[in-house]
């Protein structure tokens, strides 16, 4: 039989097969079934990986977010050291930590006593060290952790070091701060501190 004829033979025997769905069926309908099943089953599990994944995140950020709403320093010291937690987790709780050490040092009653307002301050600046120890990577931390540190410093009267952190975000701002709030924040506090001296302000009885 001549190629051709065994071409047209072929595509008859097609066009007849697709002509009855019946016939299509009982040929091809198991394996068809199958591989419909098996992408069906791909999707679910994909989706259900991700969901997940959600519920995973959800539950490692919950408890951070209840101690930020509640104030409660314990529980962001506690996540800081929960060794399951996510490392953007446990950075972010020093942060939150480090600034609720430093509004704390802020408050009328401690002025007054100015051990204590340093120890507080101190506490915020390990604090904020630690976030950029274990969250360096992320843009977000690096930000917040380094204007923490800057205004700490500059509490303390370190206005040399309290500089030296803002310059360090003004140095990327290229390739990491453009346009974010923590460029304008570090150029804003660098500025000021290059004015008069008599401006600058450190808390101490």
């Amino acid at each position: 039989m001549k190629s051709r004829e065994r071409h047209d033979l072929r595509r008859n025997e097609l066009l007849e097969l697709l002509s009855n769905p019946r016939e299509l069926g009982r040929r091809y309908g198991l394996p068809a079934l199958i591989i419909v099943v098996a992408v069906v089953v791909a999707i679910w599990l994909i989706v259900r990986a991700s969901g997940a994944e959600d519920r995973k995140w959800q539950q490692a950020w919950l408890p951070l977010e209840t101690a930020v709403a509640t104030h409660n320093e314990e529980q962001l010291r506690a996540i800081t050291t929960g060794a399951k937690n996510e490392a953007l987790v446990r950075a972010w709780a020093n942060v939150k930590r480090g600034e609720l050490l430093y509004n704390r040092s802020q408050q009328g009653e401690y002025f007054g006593e100015k051990a204590a307002r340093e120890e507080l301050l101190s506490q915020a600046i390990s604090c904020h060290k630690q976030a950029l120890k274990i969250g360096q990577k992320w843009r977000e931390v690096v930000g917040q952790a380094t204007i923490g540190l800057g205004l700490c410093y500059e509490n303390l009267g370190q206005f040399g070091r309290a500089a030296e952190q803002y310059e360090a975000i003004i140095s990327q701002a290229e390739e990491r701060f453009a346009g974010t709030l923590w460029l304008s924040r570090a150029q804003g506090r660098k500025k000021f501190l290059a004015g008069p001296a008599e401006e600058k302000v450190v808390f101490s009885p």
